[in-house]
């Protein structure tokens, strides 16, 4: 059996590492030497999606949707209407292929890290642009593995792809490039007409516009007939240069997420706690971390007794809320014993406000910097140490 650090040096041999100029494509760097300095300049870095997917005959006999990169038939229809007198736009494939999003990984999300890291200082702003179902990962991600950047990095996607009428790709795609050639740094998703801080989003919806949602203190623009940011919005920072960018380009696969429901039996998260892939649980809790602590029958084990007897054996349990403005801070007595240190109770490690995608790229954040290469296992007590960090903001 392939063992846990066997598969992550199989994972991180597939990131494509644009560690110099000459490792892009060379229409890439055709682009590049025809910049002017007069425009912004936004680089799209395009991994996939619904966005740019055309219609393909499946094997069996059916008409379906599947990933292209054809930059020039992506961006003609913003091409015609004069985006290049306003904005210069250089498209960079950032994978081997274009992926359905379904299959974006960490690694998928670090080979868009280097590109970022290697075009920072000739970039005004870039995009990236790849499909909705783990959009909210891949922008949480980019948070994590730039946490000083000076620059937004604007993830975006569609719901119907470019090709189609009425679609939405057109519109997402602009308003994500006048967002990342405006007056803001950080990770940020723009979708519909709405800019969002890329910690807090979640996809709410499966074919409606406004697919993603976030509190309101995390919207910081919209579009209507001009982009208009916020005053909270964090802005530009041009001290920040390639050489002081912060990259931490971190995460491990290897995290259980579990989610809580009066159909299952408590002593279920025991079970999934002996799957031999994962090393760390991530718990999806009643409302504010909230779980059983008593049972109806004799006998029977309350989430808190698995808890307990996970504590036991040196297996991190992180507690978070489903809620997406959830925080795990009960004023219940069941969900204070789950976090609590007492003995008997839960010892499991409140997320806080951290939740959704955001959560589980964490997760992932404290996998990778506790675990310990030479026993080929995670250290509890870094990993606890890692989810009780603030790294980015997501904590408050």
């Amino acid at each position: 059996m392939t063992t846990q650090s066997e598969r992550y040096k199989k994972q991180a041999d597939a990131v494509v590492p644009y560690a110099a100029m000459d490792e892009l494509p060379s229409q890439v760097l055709d682009q590049i030497a025809r910049l002017r300095r007069n425009l912004p300049v936004v680089f799209i870095l395009y991994y996939g999606g619904t966005i740019g997917m055309t219609k393909l005959k499946a094997a069996f006999d059916k008409m379906v949707y599947g990933p292209t990169d054809d930059a020039e038939k992506l961006l003609e229809p913003l091409t015609v209407k004069g985006l290049k007198d306003k904005i210069q736009v250089v498209w960079v494939p950032v994978y081997k292929k274009a992926i359905d999003s379904t299959n974006g990984r960490w690694v998928h999300w670090v080979s868009i890290g280097n590109a970022i890291k290697l075009l920072y200082d000739l970039a005004t702003g870039f995009v990236v642009c790849g499909g909705t179902d783990t959009m909210a990962h891949l922008a949480a991600a980019m948070r994590f593995m730039f946490p000083n950047i000076g620059k937004p990095i604007v993830a975006t996607g569609a719901q119907i792809p470019m090709i189609e009428l009425g679609d939405d790709a057109t519109n997402n795609l602009y308003f994500a490039i006048t967002a990342a050639a405006s007056d803001i740094s950080g990770s940020f998703l723009m979708f519909g007409d709405e800019l969002m801080d890329g910690g807090h989003v979640h996809k709410v919806k499966d074919k409606r516009r406004k697919a993603f949602a976030c509190p309101d203190q995390f919207l910081f623009g919209h579009y209507d007939d001009e982009l208009r940011i916020y005053s909270h919005a964090p802005r530009r920072n041009p001290i920040i240069t390639s050489a002081r960018l912060q990259f931490q380009p971190h995460f491990r696969e290897g995290v259980k997420v579990v989610r809580i429901s009066p159909a299952t039996p408590s002593e279920s998260i025991l079970h999934d706690a002996t799957d031999p892939t994962c090393s760390a649980m991530l718990l999806i809790t009643f409302g504010a971390g909230n779980v059983r602590d008593e049972g109806v029958i004799e006998d029977e084990q309350s989430h808190i007794d698995c808890l307990w007897q996970l504590h036991q054996r040196r297996y991190p349990v992180v507690l978070g809320s489903p809620m997406m403005d959830g925080v795990v801070d009960s004023p219940y007595l069941s969900g204070a014993k789950a976090v609590s240190k007492n003995e008997g109770d839960g010892n499991a490690i409140s997320a806080g406000c951290t939740t959704g995608a955001a959560l589980e790229v964490k997760c992932m954040v404290a996998l990778a910097k506790a675990w310990d290469d030479n026993k080929d296992a995670l250290d509890y007590d870094k990993f606890r140490a890692a989810m009780e960090q603030n790294h980015v903001g997501e904590l408050g």
